[in-house]
């Protein structure tokens, strides 16, 4: 099947943190939310499909394969924690960066659904980490992947500007992706189609 597709993946980095065993698939066109208390393993989780760690045990496959660090961004697109933006890059230089090919329209009104198109000539050390963070989901979102990973993609934002950001996720669900969101926001978990709860417990 496309999408994700995990069989008893376990990557623990503790006796008490990491994620334990858990089966479960995000399909294509779905929007899931993985939730879980801190040290359940939900940034793992994503790392994993990332292909930026390797399991402990079980089996991973994205579209068929086993994921890897140099996947293109056209496969997976990863918003992490940490952002990860090119600081030595405007905002639109970020954001084009991972697909130099899409449109200037089609960017610009990515950017303004994102309320980024006033900041788009500015350097990230310039912006908000509110903004920095819209600019790391519209970049991943700008490369059209077939995958998106997600974390915590609201937590920097006020209601209006969270609202907008889940609706560019769902948008990038109802286009065919398939959406991994680990979050603690109850409106992004409204906006989901499935809920993943991973275990806390030591087993």
């Amino acid at each position: 099947m496309s999408g994700i597709v995990a069989v008893e993946l376990t990557k623990m980095w503790s006796a008490q943190a990491g994620l334990r065993p858990i089966t479960f698939t995000v399909e294509s066109g779905e929007l899931v939310v993985v939730r879980g208390r801190s040290g359940s393993g939900k940034s793992t989780l994503l790392a994993l499909v990332a292909g930026l760690c390797v399991p402990d045990a079980g089996s991973l496959s994205v579209d068929g394969v086993v994921p890897s660090f140099d996947m293109p961004w056209t496969d997976v697109a990863f918003v992490p924690q940490a952002l990860a933006l090119a600081v030595e890059l405007s905002v639109r230089e970020n954001i084009s960066d991972a697909a130099p090919l899409v449109s200037d329209a089609h960017l610009h009104e990515m950017m303004e659904r994102l309320d980024l198109h006033e900041f788009a000539g500015r350097c990230i050390d310039e912006i908000s980490m509110g903004q920095q963070q819209r600019a790391a989901v519209a970049r991943a979102c700008n490369a059209s992947p077939r995958v998106l990973l997600v974390d915590e993609p609201t937590s920097f934002q006020d209601g209006h500007h969270a609202t907008a950001v889940i609706a560019e996720l769902a948008r990038l669900a109802r286009e065919g992706a398939a959406v991994l969101v680990a979050t603690h926001d109850d409106a992004v978990v409204r906006a989901a189609d499935r809920i993943l709860e991973l275990a806390d417990d030591v087993r």
